[in-house]
């Protein structure tokens, strides 16, 4: 009967799946003033088959339809603009710990709190946008999501929402701040998403956005560059300011958001916490593969970055789905809270009340402005630094397989040792 429900809710989501992504997808193309690409029915389909009775003929039409509907959607799923690759397979793949991290993460005697849970779960309404935003950048442009800068900024800024949520969740949990009532502080993020949905629907034929027309128009970048006199022309596929701040401000708050998930460890008195911030460094790496591929104007000759980004990616999927099993094992999560109908036959007076979880135990935080200014400094420095004066190194003209290891390696590898090395602050405080 297990087997049977379960089969049933896969069923279900195939269904659902295909219904929200299938009309996505009409309308995409058809806002983009593309012809809508019609499958040929199969060859059977058009043979005469006199032997065959009606309903056979209908029965076999069905399987045919429902195979190619979840063939369309595995495909989506797998990213547009990488589908049939390797690093498609590895980011379709990855959907599933990721649910599985979702799950385990939100069980209630973790005490995640609220707005960081969504966060993490607004991830998912990122990867919807890579879907879309790629099928509009294959089918329109004929190109990749990394060389259309106006789509690929619009995709990333929910990557950048979803991390701030995360980092401030953490936070203002940890500073006092309540959890917020209702789901109002759900709408900003919801907003973005609505408004790279409406982008993506308009922008090449209303909006007149071509290939290399650049995020939010460009605002910030320089009429000319500094470094002029020692500098190459940068190539049409370049990021442009907006577009590569977005990547660093979505690096720094994933970083910041692995040191308050550290310091969470100390708040809830449970040091499984911090097997979640060692979880999230590979989902680092994978963002330093990004930018360091568009660090080499996304040069085909290192193109094995983007495999290694998506392989980084299910990877720290998985290690953080891991991390959040072993959080919800030590607050009493059990395998008989997967069974649906628990609890469903306990008369009221067998039922049994489990004691709260402990409060969390304040720590000290940065005021919220602070680290905002903070963020958009950083955030800004690098992306000024790198636009403008990798054009005066030759490196990025010249890619090299061997430094691109290099730069994906030691930076996550620095993370890496300042994690081990770090002194926990109720360590440092029972040493003074």
């Amino acid at each position: 009967g297990r087997q049977l429900r379960r089969r049933c809710l896969d069923l279900g989501a195939e269904m659902v799946g295909t219904a929200l992504l299938l009309p996505l997808v009409a309308t995409v193309n058809m806002r983009s003033a593309m012809p809508v690409r019609m499958v040929p029915p199969p060859a059977f389909a058009l043979r005469r088959v006199p032997a065959m009775p009606s309903m056979m003929l209908t029965e076999a039409l069905d399987v045919t339809a429902a195979s190619s509907a979840v063939e369309t959607v595995s495909t989506l799923v797998a990213f547009a603009d990488q589908s049939g690759k390797l690093a498609g397979t590895f980011f379709q793949a990855s959907l599933v710990p990721y649910l599985a991290f979702l799950y385990f993460l939100g069980y209630e005697k973790n005490q995640t709190p609220k707005v960081a849970l969504f966060g993490h779960q607004f991830l998912l309404l990122f990867v919807l946008s890579t879907v879309f935003t790629g099928i509009v950048t294959k089918g329109t442009y004929g190109s990749t999501l990394a060389d259309v800068d106006w789509l690929h900024g619009a995709a990333e800024a929910l990557l950048t929402t979803s991390n701030l949520y995360v980092a401030y969740g953490y936070r203002n949990a940890m500073a006092g701040l309540p959890d917020p009532e209702g789901g109002a502080f759900r709408y900003p993020g919801l907003i973005i998403f609505a408004l790279v949905v409406a982008a993506t629907a308009i922008g090449p034929s209303t909006l007149g956005l071509e290939t290399h027309s650049a995020f939010l128009a460009g605002i910030g970048n320089l009429p000319e560059n500094p470094l002029a006199q020692l500098a190459r022309a940068e190539p049409a596929n370049a990021l442009s300011i907006p577009t590569w701040a977005i990547h660093f401000s979505s690096v720094f708050e994933w970083l910041l958001a692995m040191n308050l998930v550290t310091t969470f460890a100390l708040a809830t008195r449970n040091e499984k916490w911090r097997g979640l911030t060692w979880g999230m460094l590979p989902l680092h790496a994978s963002g330093v593969a990004a930018c360091t591929y568009h660090f080499f104007y996304n040069s085909p000759e290192v193109g094995f970055l983007v495999t290694l980004q998506a392989g980084l990616t299910l990877l720290g999927n998985s290690t953080v789905a891991l991390a959040a099993l072993l959080i919800a094992l030590s607050n009493g999560w059990t395998p008989s809270e997967l069974n649906p109908f628990k609890g469903g036959g306990e008369a009221a007076g067998t039922q049994h009340t489990e004691p709260a979880p402990a409060p969390l135990v304040m720590q000290p935080m940065q005021a919220a402005p602070l680290v905002a200014a903070e963020l958009i400094g950083l955030t800004m420095l690098a992306s000024y630094m790198i636009k403008y004066g990798e054009t005066a190194l030759g490196l990025p003209f010249s890619p090299n397989v061997i430094v691109a290891w290099f730069m994906v390696l030691t930076i996550p590898a620095s993370v890496g040792y300042n994690l081990a090395t770090a002194v926990p602050t109720e360590s440092r405080a029972a040493n003074e």
